[in-house]
C-alpha cells in the first residue's frame, strides 16, 4: 500500500459526537463551533457534529454551522425508526439540513430481541425503511451497522441481512461498537463483507482492548473506504480510533496522500486536551510531550550525530519538536548541544559542562530554559533582571487570595499587591504588576500548569513538582521545581520562567 493515493478516502469525524459521550466532557456550542471550524480547517472530509433527537441544544448547532459555511460537510446523527415518515425523531434528524445523514442500526440479533424488544424481521424493515425515507427525500445517508462485528460472529447471515436492508446507503459502515473485537477476526469478517457489499464499506473502531488502531489499518487494507475517529481518541468507555495515531500511520509509514494537514496535530491535540481537562500521557505516539525525547547519554549522542539514529519518524511532520531531557543520565553532549543552541560554544571537557553535570546529578532533571539561566549566570556574566526578595500571600475562605510582594529591578524596589483566585494565581499577578513598571510583559503568557505528586504516601505533605510552561512570540519554554511546598515550586518555577523571558529578549526593558 506505499504511495498509494487515496482520494476516495473519507475521513469522518465523530469527536463532537461519540467523543462528547466521553466521561467528563461537555462541549458548549461555541467549543463545537470553533472545533468544526479547526477540523475542516484540517482536512476532514466529514465532520459528525451531533445527535438532534438526544441533545435538541444541537439543532442550533447545525443552523450556525450552515451560516460560517460548513453545512456541506456536518453530519448528522440519528436512528432508525419503525415509521420514519412519522417519527418525531427522524423529522428532526431531516430538519437539521445537513449535509450527510448517518443512521444507526442493530446488526447484533441479541440487540435486536433483548434491547429494541423487536422481532428479527421487524428490526430489518426498521433498517430499510429508515434508510430508503431519507434517500427519497435526496440525503446523503450513511449507515453505522452497531455491534456489527459482535452481531456477524453470533449470527453471520442475519447480521449480513442488516447490511443488505441498508443497501441504498451512500455508505455502510461496520461498527466494533464495544471494541472487543480481536485484529484476526476484523481481518477475515472484513475481507468477507468487502467481496459482497457494491457500496463504500466503512470502520468505526472503539478502543476498548487496545485494538482501534490496528483494526482500522486492517478494514482500510481490506477495503474500506470510510474511516471514523476522534481527536485524541476520545468516545465513550476506553473511545475511538485516535486520528493522533491513524494518520501519521497511514500518510507517513504507509504513504497514503489522505488529504490532511499533520502538520498542526500536535497542536491540535493540544489545543483538545486544555478544552476538554483529559490529558494524554506524556509518551503518546506522535503528539506526546516526551514523543520525541532522548534522556539516555548514548542516545542523545547518537542523535547528535543522527537523528534517524533513534527516531522512525521526523517530529516536525506532525507538527511535534525534539528535546533531550537534561538530566544525571544525559551526560556531556547534552550540555553542550543544549548550550550550542544558546549561543556558548562548549567542550566536553570544559570545567563548565561538568560542573553544569554535577548541577544536573543534585537536581535530577532541569530544562532547557533552566540551562540557559545557569548558562548566561557562569558564562554570559548577565546580571539577573530582577530579584524577588519576598513575599506573602493571605488565602481567604472564599476562596480568592491576595498576595504582597517585594521585587528589586536594579537598584529599585518595588512593593506590589494583587489579588487572584488562588495563591499561585495571585503571586504571578503581583509578580507580572511588579516587572511591568520596567518590562513589556504582555506578550508573555502561561500556557500550562501542572501539578505533580512525588510521594503519594505522604498525602497532603507530599513532595510537588510544578510544571509551567510559557509563550511569547511564537516560541515556549518551560521551568520546573520540587517542594513540599507548592506555592514554593510555583514561585521558583514563575521567576526562572520569566528570568529567561527577559535575559532572552533584551527589547523587553521599557525605556519610557
Amino acid at each position: 500500500m506505499r504511495n498509494m493515493k487515496m482520494k476516495n478516502l473519507v475521513l469522518y469525524d465523530t469527536t463532537l459526537r461519540d467523543g462528547a459521550q466521553t466521561d467528563g466532557v461537555t462541549f458548549s456550542l461555541e467549543d463545537k463551533l470553533e472545533m468544526i471550524k479547526r477540523l475542516s480547517g484540517c482536512g476532514f472530509d466529514v465532520i459528525e457534529a451531533g445527535f438532534p433527537s438526544s441533545n435538541p441544544r444541537d439543532m442550533k448547532l447545525f443552523s450556525e454551522a450552515r451560516k460560517m459555511g460548513f453545512g456541506p460537510k456536518i453530519a448528522a446523527f440519528g436512528m432508525t425508526s419503525a415509521s420514519p415518515a412519522k417519527d418525531r425523531k427522524i423529522k428532526e434528524l431531516a430538519g437539521t439540513k445537513a449535509g450527510v445523514l448517518t443512521v444507526f442500526g442493530k446488526s447484533w440479533d441479541l440487540h435486536a430481541r433483548e434491547v429494541l424488544k423487536v422481532s428479527l424481521e421487524e428490526n430489518l424493515r426498521m433498517i430499510s425503511g429508515t434508510v430508503d425515507y431519507l434517500k427519497a427525500k435526496g440525503f446523503t445517508v450513511f449507515y453505522d451497522a452497531e455491534h456489527f462485528f459482535d452481531g456477524y460472529k453470533s449470527a453471520p447471515d442475519y447480521a449480513f441481512a442488516t447490511l443488505t436492508a441498508a443497501s441504498k446507503a451512500d455508505a455502510i459502515v461496520l461498527c466494533d461498537t464495544n471494541g472487543g473485537t480481536m485484529p484476526w477476526e476484523v481481518d477475515a469478517i472484513t475481507r468477507e463483507v468487502a467481496g459482497k457489499i457494491k457500496k463504500p464499506l466503512g470502520m468505526h473502531a472503539h478502543n476498548d482492548s487496545g485494538f482501534a488502531l490496528i483494526n482500522s489499518l486492517i478494514a482500510l487494507k481490506n477495503g474500506a473506504a470510510h474511516i471514523q475517529g476522534t481527536m485524541n481518541g476520545l468516545g465513550e468507555r476506553c473511545g475511538n480510533l485516535d486520528w493522533c495515531e491513524f494518520l501519521p500511520v497511514v500518510s507517513v509509514k504507509m504513504g497514503m496522500d489522505v488529504g490532511v494537514d499533520l502538520g498542526i496535530l500536535s497542536e491540535f491535540s493540544t489545543y483538545v486536551q486544555r478544552l476538554t481537562g483529559i490529558g494524554l500521557p506524556k509518551n503518546k505516539p506522535f503528539v506526546g510531550e516526551s514523543a520525541f525525547s532522548h534522556k539516555g547519554g548514548i542516545h542523545i549522542d547518537a542523535m547528535i550525530k543522527n537523528p534517524k539514529s533513534y527516531e522512525h519518524v521526523d517530529p516536525e511532520t506532525v507538527g511535534n519538536k525534539r528535546f533531550f531531557v537534561l538530566s544525571e543520565q544525559a551526560g556531556r553532549s547534552a550540555i553542550v548541544e543544549s548550550a550550542k543552541r544558546h549561543g556558548y560554544r562548549l567542550g566536553k571537557d570544559d570545567p563548565a559542562v561538568l560542573e553544569l553535570m554535577e548541577n544536573m546529578k543534585a537536581k535530577q532533571k532541569f530544562t532547557d530554559a533552566e540551562l540557559f539561566l545557569l548558562l548566561a549566570k557562569k558564562l554570559g556574566n548577565k546580571k539577573p533582571p530582577f530579584e524577588l526578595i519576598e513575599y506573602e500571600t493571605e488565602v481567604r475562605s472564599a476562596g480568592n487570595s491576595k498576595t504582597e510582594i517585594k521585587v528589586k529591578v536594579g537598584g529599585e524596589t518595588l512593593h506590589e499587591i494583587a489579588e487572584g483566585v488562588g495563591p499561585v494565581h495571585s503571586l504571578d499577578m503581583a509578580l507580572r504588576k511588579a516587572l511591568e513598571k520596567f518590562y513589556e510583559m504582555k506578550k508573555v503568557h502561561l500556557s500550562n500548569y501542572r501539578v505533580r505528586i512525588i510521594n503519594q504516601e505522604k498525602a497532603t505533605a507530599a513532595k510537588v513538582e510544578v510544571f509551567i510552561e510559557f509563550r511569547a512570540d511564537g516560541e515556549s519554554w518551560s521551568t520546573s521545581d520540587i517542594s513540599d511546598d507548592i506555592i514554593k515550586a510555583s514561585e521558583s518555577a514563575l521567576v526562572k520562567g520569566y528570568k529567561y523571558y527577559l535575559l532572552k529578549n533584551s527589547n523587553a526593558y521599557r525605556a519610557d
